[in-house]
């Protein structure tokens, strides 16, 4: 999911870039050049592994491969996703990449984190960091959760564990979302966790949360982190 953003790092007077820019990239299977992601976080933040009540939020691992596979099967899920559907094979592969995002660091980094339940794999979140300098610090957070395992509050719990880390490790000002305006469920918990509207760009929402306005998690989750 991309925000509609200008970013840019005073600090080390990096070339302005848009996320339309950096989708069209995407578009072409590119991604933005390092030498254009400015400078790196001060502690990079790597591989968490986030305890909540019900929850093991986690680096994804190859052993999740089954339960990835149904899980980008899932019309529930993929409606509202650029996703293309995937054979099992193409999902392996997409599952082996993500085994790798497990820093931020750099503008663009992505984190991507298996939300485990009961041992299973049962739904998905991922964190790119937007802007790394201290006064302007923001990411963005994407999140599924399997068809089967809605309703039970497990995708608002997952959110807000992950939104409070964020916060709290890497000193965040302000974690956008971007939700497809048909996604009632995911619009409602967006809100629920304090995220507001700042953009529209035809079905896409572009939803805002500052440590300020948030749900506070603390209390519910137990943070640690595996090197």
């Amino acid at each position: 999911m991309l925000t509609n953003y200008l970013t840019t790092d005073s600090r080390r007077n990096s070339l302005p870039m848009t996320s339309r820019f950096r989708r069209r990239l995407s578009v072409l299977g590119l991604s933005t050049p390092r030498l254009l992601r400015g400078p790196r976080l001060e502690e990079p933040l790597e591989a968490p592994v986030v305890r909540t009540e019900r929850l093991v939020i986690r680096p994804h691992r190859l052993s999740d491969a089954d339960a990835w596979y149904e899980m980008q099967s899932d019309e529930g899920i993929v409606r509202f996703l650029s996703w293309p559907i995937r054979t099992r094979a193409e999902s392996l592969q997409h599952l082996k990449d993500r085994t790798q995002h497990t820093v931020l660091s750099r503008a663009d980094d992505l984190l991507a984190l298996a939300i485990e339940r009961d041992d299973a794999l049962v739904g998905d979140l991922s964190v790119h960091l937007r802007t790394v300098h201290p006064d302007f610090r923001s990411a963005e957070i994407g999140w599924i959760l399997g068809s089967a395992h809605g309703g039970s509050g497990l995708a608002t719990e997952a959110v807000c564990a992950v939104i409070d880390m964020l916060f709290d490790r890497i000193e965040a000002r302000w974690i956008f979302a971007v939700v497809d305006e048909r996604n009632a469920k995911s619009l409602s918990l967006a809100t629920r966790l304090g995220f507001t509207v700042v953009n529209r760009d035809g079905p896409l929402i572009t939803m805002m949360v500052t440590p300020e306005s948030s749900m506070t998690c603390s209390h519910r989750s137990e943070r640690r982190s595996d090197s």
